[in-house]
């Protein structure tokens, strides 16, 4: 792909009225796309910032698309204005641009191709996806994610199937996902989650622009399921009271062990400034108190104007809004935590849907390190508490009983020895590690503070993506507020 990207002539200016057609064209559909950012709000104005046709794809092309919710990344058949992400053609240029590195220019920059690690087994890797895609196919991996993620298969090596995922929303900066993903890959041991390959990034041609990431390549892990998926169909056959009970919270146990692993990796590199493990001062955690409160004001504010769309729960959502100075004094509590525990790099959007599980139950791998999709890019790439993470699996745990409960009709049960056997093994590997605490009351004020502040954020989320889902974090809050 460099080669040939570095011989094709920089694309010529389209007119202005083919980009505002094209513009028109993506605006059709880009509301519905699974992965538009806020379903509560339309694409408004649509303008296609920029367009870099692809070589070798007879004429497919990477738009940067501008609407009202954010700047989007839609691979796009310019003749149609159709996505064009799931197309083989376009798929294996992608990530052979990611291998093996070079630049493709477009109207007003370039995207570029970043390999990561050892070069020198580079023709191996190109190997794996033939160019052009001659018997290659290529299908979606998952359903519900704001980021677009595809297996592709086949090709020169059958055997050497690869993820391409398009990181849909074009944010400057360093991009969590492509961090974590080449700390993981050069400056750890640890290989509990599948290798970064390269990316592909947007750099603008002013000289002042930013670089915005807009794909990773990562190995493909043949026979893994998420979490998720599995603890569904084990739960929807008897629940906890089934015959898969002891595999159930076995499973949770090897959730436990691994979250631990991967925190103990993240802090493993005291001389890399970005993952250096550091103190926690009471000033820091006075400083987060009051950044979680604030937030869950904000929120609790907009659900309230939201109850009018939702007559079910309207009246349910106003009484939550009312609890909001409650709710924030006791996240200011975190003030009073104690400072035994370093703060970390961590996940950051932890959850049941972001660990493989392969075929034998006993190997966890966790993915998609990107943090949280609405935070900003700067806090996602800030150190805090490892509790974060481990306060967001615990909410997956409810939201995984809530799932079942709806489409299975597992009935009333409780996902408590769930999280308390992912805890339990938490707890054991990571006893005695400077970044958990070494103090109980800092521990359970940690977890607390964290697991409300994950439960705001999952309601703003619902409000604005999956209406259906509200009840889940609705329910969560409501609980919490009770027991405070």
């Amino acid at each position: 792909m460099s080669a040939e990207a570095h011989d094709n002539p920089p694309t010529q200016a389209a007119p202005a009225e083919a980009i505002a057609d094209l513009a028109a064209r993506i605006a059709r559909w880009l509301p519905t796309a699974r992965w538009f950012p806020g379903k509560d709000r339309a694409a408004g104005s649509v303008r296609v910032i920029d367009r870099v046709e692809i070589p070798g794809t007879g004429g497919l092309a990477v738009a940067l698309v501008a609407s009202a919710a954010a700047v989007l990344v839609v691979p796009v058949d310019p003749l149609t204005g159709r996505d064009a992400a799931a197309d083989p053609v376009l798929a294996a240029a992608l990530a052979r641009l990611a291998l093996g590195g070079g630049a493709v220019t477009g109207l007003r920059g370039s995207l570029v191709g970043r390999p990561v690690g050892d070069r020198g087994s580079e023709d191996a890797l190109l190997g794996r996806v033939a160019y052009p895609a001659a018997g290659l196919q290529v299908r979606p991996l998952g359903a519900d994610a704001s980021n677009t993620s595809l297996v592709i298969e086949g090709g020169a090596a059958p055997n050497g199937a690869l993820v391409l995922k398009l990181l849909r929303q074009a944010r400057p900066g360093i991009h969590p996902e492509v961090e974590f993903g080449r700390f993981f890959a050069t400056s750890t041991d640890w290989r509990g989650t599948p290798a970064m390959l390269g990316w592909v990034e947007y750099l603008p041609a002013a000289l002042d622009g930013e670089p915005s990431a807009v794909a990773t390549l990562h190995t493909f892990e043949p026979g893994c399921t998420s979490a998720w998926d599995v603890l569904v169909a084990w739960l929807a056959n008897g629940g906890l009271d089934g015959a898969k009970r002891e595999p159930i919270l076995d499973l949770a146990r090897h959730l436990g062990t691994a979250t631990a692993q991967m925190h103990r990796a993240l802090a493993s590199r005291g001389d890399l400034a970005d993952f250096a493990p550091e103190p926690a001062t009471a000033a820091g955690r006075r400083a987060l108190g009051h950044r979680l409160a604030t937030h869950a004001r904000n929120v609790l504010a907009a659900s309230a104007l939201a109850a009018s769309s939702l007559p079910a729960i309207a009246s349910r959502l106003a009484r939550l809004a009312e609890l909001s100075p409650a709710i924030s004094a006791e996240l200011e509590t975190l003030a009073e935590a104690g400072t035994t525990a370093a703060d970390i790099r961590v996940h950051g959007d932890y959850h049941l849907g972001q660990v493989l599980i392969d075929g034998s139950a006993e190997r966890v791998m966790p993915i998609d390190f990107e943090g949280e999709p609405t935070r900003p890019i700067a806090e996602r790439r800030s150190k805090t508490s490892a509790a974060k993470d481990v306060a967001g699996m615990l909410r997956s745990f409810d939201y995984l009983w809530a799932h079942v409960n709806r489409i299975h009709g597992l009935g009333q049960g409780d996902p408590a020895p769930l999280a308390r056997a992912f805890l339990a093994a938490y707890r054991r590997d990571a006893a005695g590690e400077p970044w958990w605490p070494a103090d109980a009351d800092e521990e359970r004020r940690l977890l607390a503070a964290f697991t409300l502040d994950k439960a705001v954020y999952e309601l703003a989320y619902e409000l604005a993506n999956r209406p259906d889902w509200v009840e889940v974090p609705l329910g969560a809050l409501e609980k919490l507020t009770a027991r405070s």
